[in-house]
């Protein structure tokens, strides 16, 4: 297995590191550093197998925390799926709210068991304060 000098691996930390500004991606700076680490550890060890798995174990490592920090950086919060999608919104009362008893109201096209603390006439417009499993508790916008 040839053996590669220090200076090469140096030399060929700064080519990687200056073809990362060309390439996007953010990989190529990662090779950049493992070649570096490499070059530094064969000014000590001149093992060419110390080498070869110096930078494959520094390139790998690099690679793969820049993709799992990048992960948890940019991973968006989850949509909030079935009524929790409706929080703080407004809709049109549908079937009449009056406590204790539900009724419906509709918020962007869907029909959705409602109750209120409140009496509430069929036709008003309400604001969801609070969203209950599957119920979304209520109140009117113009309180009269």
């Amino acid at each position: 297995m040839p053996v590669i000098k220090p200076g090469v691996w140096i030399v060929l930390a700064l080519v990687l590191a200056a073809l990362e500004m060309f390439v996007p991606g953010l990989v190529i700076i990662w090779f950049g550093v493992g070649a570096l680490l490499t070059g530094i550890i064969a000014f000590f060890i001149h093992n060419p197998y110390v080498h070869y798995a110096a930078f494959l174990l520094f390139s790998g490592l690099g690679v793969f925390l820049a993709q799992w920090i990048g992960r948890k950086i940019t991973h968006p919060e989850p949509e909030p799926v079935g009524a929790l999608r409706y929080q703080s919104a407004t809709g049109v009362v549908v079937q009449e709210i009056a406590p204790p008893n539900y009724g419906r109201v509709k918020i962007s096209g869907e029909e959705w068991l409602a109750e209120s603390e409140v009496r509430i006439a069929a036709g008003s417009r309400i604001r969801v304060r609070k969203v209950d499993g599957t119920r979304l508790i209520v109140e009117p916008i113009n309180k009269e």
